[in-house]
């Protein structure tokens, strides 16, 4: 969707979003006054006050009463494009979809830990990366003369089923490939247990003694995690002996993930259909759910109990928001330590499938 064509609030938000996480805000510092920003984005009060408090439920900026808003503790953008270099030593290419890395929020917050532990890892032996943005599913010009004009050796790919042509021709050309955040049968990945992601924050509302409990998922054609989330959400039902209701899993996506949980939030509570406990299959889509819960006159958390996956933006809430915490940042530190050990001569060539298990964090 072309930022034009979207409400003028979600305009403004993610202008501001852009800015906060390219570094130009430093944390910390005020945000400028509600007349300086509608004199600068030319929009209604109440569509300025509307991307605020977005942003304060995102985790972006945070008020202090009397005070202001502030912009909170985060770490600043990277640039994400094909021509970024390394500043010294060996760089390993990370190639990651165009999409993925144009994403921004809690899907934003999720590929700068992986990075981290990317980072720390290729630190420590003197490397460092290079991140490069590809196209789906094809081997684009700028990729291939990277390919043609560079030695071979450790690459790590970012959901790789994004570019299963790519992936094989780097196999093909010698290089050492690791698959970060997907599980793959026929290649080195590193990934994360999504299944009990699930199992955890649906048992951690089933012992609290939430029996309707939703689901509010991604689509699950367009991310394995979110079919593995889901089945883990029925396992946790099935032992402790709840029927599954159709009407209570939802699958929603929207350029602004928050918007995704409002609008499935909504679509609950205009069915009327009996509701105790939200499992958010991110921080985003808990934050945006409660958002609307609680707009629309329903107690949080007495009487609807709410519980995030990701554990990126759920310590930045206005209320408590307990959730599973995914060790991101490991995940790209493996990967990139297995990626750059040496290979001695005679080794046998074998696929290592190496799965992390995520927490829960209660609040």
């Amino acid at each position: 969707m072309a930022v034009a064509s979207l409400p003028k609030y979600e305009q403004v938000k993610r202008q501001l979003i852009m800015e906060i996480e390219e570094g130009r805000w430093k944390a910390g510092s005020i945000v400028p006054s509600e007349a300086e920003l509608l004199r600068r984005f030319d929009v209604s009060r109440p569509t300025l006050v509307r991307s605020l408090q977005d942003l304060v439920r995102d985790g972006y900026v945070y008020r202090r009463q009397g005070k202001g808003t502030f912009v909170a503790e985060r770490p600043p953008r990277r640039r994400l494009d094909a021509e970024s270099s390394p500043a010294t030593g060996r760089s390993v290419p990370v190639f990651v979809s165009a999409h993925t890395a144009a994403l921004s929020g809690d899907a934003r917050e999720v590929l700068l830990r992986m990075m981290r532990g990317i980072q720390s890892a290729l630190g420590s032996v003197g490397m460092d990366l290079v991140l490069r943005s590809t196209v789906c599913h094809e081997i684009d010009a700028a990729t291939r003369r990277f390919l043609d004009t560079t030695e071979p050796g450790p690459a790590l790919m970012i959901e790789p089923s994004f570019n299963l042509p790519l992936r094989r021709e780097l196999e093909k050309r010698g290089w050492r490939v690791w698959s970060i955040n997907e599980p793959l049968d026929d290649g080195n990945c590193v990934f994360i247990d999504q299944e009990h992601a699930g199992y955890l924050a649906t048992r951690h509302l089933i012992e609290r003694g939430r029996k309707r409990i939703a689901l509010l998922n991604g689509p699950l054609k367009a991310y394995w995690g979110f079919e593995a989330r889901r089945n883990g959400y029925l396992r946790a039902l099935a032992e402790a002996g709840i029927e599954p209701d159709d009407a209570l899993m939802l699958e929603g996506a929207h350029v602004v993930d928050s918007e995704a949980g409002r609008a499935m939030m909504r679509q609950l509570l205009e069915t009327k259909v009996r509701i105790d406990g939200v499992v958010g299959a991110s921080d985003s889509k808990a934050i945006g759910a409660m958002a609307a819960a609680e707009e629309a006159g329903c107690a949080v958390p007495q009487e609807i109990t709410f519980v995030s996956i990701d554990n990126t933006l759920a310590d930045r809430t206005a209320k408590p928001l307990p959730a599973v915490a995914m060790p991101f940042e490991e995940l790209g530190r493996q990967a990139a330590v297995y990626a750059t050990q040496p290979v001695r001569p005679g080794d046998t060539p074998f696929h290592s499938k190496i799965q992390l298990k995520p927490t829960l964090v209660e609040r």
